[in-house]
């Protein structure tokens, strides 16, 4: 199609400055995922705040709740236990693993972060296997159909639980997805790391707790 002159009183727009994009779309399609993951992160505080809550447990002294604390103030307290349903509706407690490295890994399937770490987490999984290391994901899903259709096409060599209002008293809503907790063979928490890390920070985190 030929180029027509700018009318008069209409100069020519500026040239890009030199070492822009030509286009947009990288830019784009990063604030389409941040406002997916901000969306539904804000839906699903909703939920769970509108869900019957249980009775809170006794005060320890350490009234905030892990996942909203500073995490400078998370590191040596203790992991509280949970009972939660796996997709195909049995019951995991934390308990069972007590004596065993755990990393708790919260994500949900819509969120990109976190499926960017879940071949990390397999690998980590297989890699410290024989050293006792326990990976679980809990799954921030609203919808168990969700859960299940990425499950049915994506390998998670690990178990994975679905998290409820039930530990909202001591593990609150995550500020973020993912988060993850690495929690030593004595139940105290090593390190609470909120965002995408990459694999070698993983692993770190990882063999502090082994």
């Amino acid at each position: 199609m030929a180029d027509f002159p700018n009318p008069p009183g209409h100069p020519e727009p500026p040239p890009p400055a030199a070492g822009a994009p030509a286009g947009g779309g990288n830019w784009r399609s990063w604030l389409v995922i941040g406002l997916v993951v901000i969306g539904g992160l804000a839906y699903l505080a909703w939920v769970r705040q509108h869900s019957p809550q249980p009775p809170a447990a006794a005060s320890s002294g350490q009234n905030s709740k892990l996942l909203t604390a500073d995490p400078s103030q998370v590191v040596g307290r203790k992991a509280p236990d949970w009972t939660l349903p796996t997709p195909d509706g049995k019951m995991l407690s934390l308990a069972q693993f007590h004596g065993h490295p755990i990393v708790l890994d919260f994500w949900a399937s819509w969120c990109g972060p976190c499926k960017l770490e879940i071949p990390w987490w397999n690998k980590l999984q297989a890699k410290y296997r024989n050293r006792g290391l326990v990976v679980i994901g809990v799954s921030e899903d609203l919808k168990l159909s969700d859960l299940k259709n990425y499950l049915q096409s994506h390998a998670l060599d690990y178990p994975v639980v679905v998290a409820d209002s039930s530990i909202d008293p001591s593990y609150g809503f995550p500020f973020g997805l993912p988060t993850t907790l690495f929690i030593k063979p004595d139940g105290t928490i090593s390190s609470l790391v909120v965002g995408l890390e990459d694999n070698a920070d993983l692993q770190d985190h990882v063999q502090n707790i082994l």
